[in-house]
């Protein structure tokens, strides 16, 4: 306290409080953007804008492989049949090989775009065939593009191997119309409480194919001998 006779206490010039001592200071908090957490995202963009610079300038178009069969697109007023690809013409004057099963299903696969216009044997469980529908924004495989009609293409959802193989995978078989009547014929069967058709056939494989949503899938090119 001061004395009724003392002058008043002079504030020094470190003291921003004046005579008011019990006044606390305080300081305004600092604005969002000088918070750690803005740093830390500051940092996190930079590193992102720095990233895509560098993937834009690298340019890592892989080269698309020599033995890969060559894909085609019909446009308005072409030809409804593509040309052949030089690896089906290829294959296509090789013998007939067995693929039944799993084991044969899964060499095709491992065997990669060396496989694609082989004609193989194989045991089939289809259902009916119906209009599915062809990716037109991928190019398509040349037996694809010539079966394919208004963005649709006759397709059946197969099984590849017998009931009785665990390891049985999903197949998309393509059924010419001209051997429609081949595929109808085929004996109906009890597979697993579905109805499905038996199939001993011959099937051009194409393996995995853009145009038809990655589907592993093959053409119908008739009933085994």
């Amino acid at each position: 306290m001061t004395q009724p006779n003392e002058a008043p206490r002079q504030p020094r010039d470190s003291d921003r409080r004046g005579n008011d001592r019990r006044n606390l200071e305080r300081r305004a908090p600092p604005p969002p953007w000088r918070r750690p957490w803005a740093y830390a995202a500051y940092g996190v963009a930079g590193a992102l804008v720095l990233m895509l610079l560098w993937s834009g300038m690298s340019g890592d178009d892989e080269p698309r492989p020599a033995d890969d069969a060559p894909m085609v697109t019909r446009g308005p007023g072409e030809p409804s049949v593509a040309p052949p690809a030089e690896g089906t013409v290829k294959n296509a004057n090789a013998p007939v090989e067995a693929a039944f099963g799993a084991a044969g299903f899964e060499r095709l696969v491992l065997q990669g775009p060396s496989a694609i216009g082989k004609t193989v044997k194989a045991e089939l469980y289809c259902a009916q065939p119906t209009s599915y529908q062809v990716r037109t924004n991928v190019d398509a495989e040349p037996p694809v593009a010539a079966l394919a009609a208004n963005g649709r293409i006759p397709a059946a959802e197969c099984k590849w191997g017998g009931a009785n193989d665990p390891r049985r995978e999903d197949f998309l078989l393509l059924v010419p119309p001209d051997l429609a009547d081949d595929f109808a014929a085929t004996p109906v069967t009890n597979d697993n409480f579905q109805r499905r058709r038996r199939l001993i056939a011959n099937v051009e494989w194409l393996g995995r194919s853009q145009a038809l949503e990655l589907r592993t899938a093959g053409v119908f090119r008739g009933l085994a001998r």
